[in-house]
């Protein structure tokens, strides 16, 4: 099944990236992700900005496959925990079934750690009490971690 996911391509370089005045050391800038800003982070951490802009372009490069499998953990992470422990009718949170799960999670930036990790944020619609919901990439190819905050 094809995603319906609308992005501006981009290569990122050292000229199009800005200090991140929150973070020493660190750069930002931003992507168009369904008609959204997104924010990136990039953070050389032990590493030269330049490995940290090749595992930012491997990402951009691939991001349909990338984002999917960053939003399939966060489902199967988090889609039961929401049904069983958050959802409450009487307030707008029913319980929800997978694709109104994915529905209501929305991309709201990537993080570049390194030469090797990614952090994709979720907002949650609410869900979990507008916590953000993060996919994390530990050797820069699969998300299998994830991690709930806010």
């Amino acid at each position: 099944m094809p995603l319906n996911v609308i992005y501006t391509e981009m290569k990122l370089t050292k000229e199009i990236l800005k200090q991140d005045p929150d973070i020493e050391d660190s750069f930002i800038t931003e992507f168009i992700f369904n008609d959204k800003k997104i924010k990136l982070r990039l953070d050389p951490d032990d590493v030269s900005i330049d490995d940290t802009l090749i595992l930012a372009n491997n990402m951009l490069e691939n991001f349909d496959v990338y984002f999917k499998n960053a939003e399939d953990i966060i489902v199967k992470d988090f889609l039961d925990n929401y049904n069983e422990n958050w959802s409450d009718s009487e307030n707008g949170f029913p319980e929800l079934n997978e694709q109104g799960f994915r529905d209501k999670l929305e991309l709201s930036a990537i993080n570049f750690l390194s030469k090797d990790s990614i952090d994709v944020f979720f907002n949650e619609s609410g869900m979990f009490g507008n916590h953000s919901l993060i996919a994390q990439s530990f050797d820069g190819v699969n998300f299998e971690d994830t991690t709930m905050y806010g």
